[in-house]
């Protein structure tokens, strides 16, 4: 019995799932559209394996009857520990904030959410059907995946003010900047005094140049707040997307939603593919010229040359910044000698001459 959970009131002892039984009946009457279900248990249900996203995700078969029948259905629970950083909003928050108040507005396939409490402690949510591995992605689910990122970023281009009206989402470039930047600097204080990882602390001119990009940090970011902000994924890549069929794609892990230039988006899911696959059916300047046709053709977006050349150039900055600086100073130093290869030529060299060009 110690995988199931009776919901009789003499197993209340045996319920330990983070969510009451009142919050899930009444998220699966809402889902299933019938006042009359009534859950008798929650089981454990094994999930596949994978890559790593952030907090706790757990199966569990539900097991109900109601006036019409009796059933059963297989959800995920999800429960995000903690905050991307302090003093920004908990990634659960997100998450919960984009299923409740945004979902029906994306022009995307999203899992639908059962239920979730308002804090972000936790989700329930449907069960992905089943997709092709991101990892044997033909060419074809990676145009498609552009052409969903660029439809997102159409729907909501220059709505910036207008998503003020969801607080919780992360605006990196604004509100959050601070807290980035003070991580950021304390993390390469930790990189000098520690000595390691030695892809940075051994190299004088690579630690010149990131103090550099701390200390210019405004410079950085000037580009980009001059871009037309948009609705971002914050984390979109073939990890966090199920390719179900041919035609249909399903966007989930929304945890990192935020405001921004789409540029940022676009980063994401060119480098994070390469971090995790060695070898994809396209190269970036493909992508890249994707997502600009898209944009182009949707909302008569352009840009020149130079100036695409400029933000992609302070995106890549901002983003390494952001996310990469304080992950180096805490990851194990054998893990990332493992990953060198990789580090080097997708973050470490091209962020160097970024620098060098734009902040020298």
């Amino acid at each position: 019995m110690n995988l199931a959970s009776k919901t009789t009131s003499s197993d209340k002892q045996q319920w330990n799932w983070p969510f009451s039984l009142a919050s899930l009946t009444a998220g699966c009457r809402r889902h299933f559209k019938d006042t009359t279900i009534h859950v008798e248990q929650v089981e454990s249900y094994p999930l596949r394996d994978r890559r790593p996203s952030i907090g706790r995700i757990r199966g569990i078969k539900v097991h109900y009857r109601s006036s019409k029948r009796n059933g059963e259905c297989i959800l995920v629970v999800k429960e995000p520990h903690g905050t991307t950083r302090a003093g920004l909003a908990g990634v659960g928050r997100r998450e919960v904030g984009i299923y409740h108040s945004l979902s029906d507005h994306l022009p995307l396939s999203t899992p639908s959410m059962i239920s979730g409490s308002l804090s972000g402690d936790w989700l329930i949510l449907e069960i992905l059907p089943p997709a092709s591995d991101p990892g044997h992605w033909s060419k074809e689910d990676y145009l498609r995946a552009i052409d969903e990122m660029a439809t997102l970023h159409d729907r909501f281009w220059g709505l910036g003010e207008d998503l003020y009206a969801f607080p919780w989402l992360s605006r990196g470039l604004e509100g959050d900047f601070e807290v980035h930047i003070t991580a950021a600097a304390q993390a390469l204080e930790r990189i000098l005094e520690i000595k390691r990882p030695i892809l940075i602390a051994n190299k004088p001119h690579r630690i010149e140049l990131f103090t550099q990009l701390i200390e210019k940090a405004d410079r950085v970011i000037a580009p980009l707040i001059n871009q037309p902000s948009t609705l971002l994924h914050g984390d979109y890549w073939p990890g966090n997307i199920a390719a179900v069929s041919d035609r249909k794609q399903i966007v989930y892990d929304w945890q990192l939603a935020g405001v921004g230039p789409g540029v940022l988006d676009l980063i994401v899911f060119i480098n994070k593919s390469a971090w995790w696959f060695d070898d994809l059916p396209l190269c970036q300047d493909e992508m890249v010229e994707r997502y600009r046709d898209n944009m182009l053709s949707r909302a008569g977006i352009q840009w020149e040359k130079e100036t695409w050349s400029e933000i992609w150039d302070h995106a890549l900055m901002w983003r390494f910044l952001q996310d990469w600086i304080d992950l180096l100073a805490v990851t194990p130093e054998p893990l990332l000698l493992t990953r060198a290869k990789q580090l080097e030529s997708i973050w470490l060299i091209p962020v160097e001459r970024a620098i060098e060009r734009r902040l020298n």
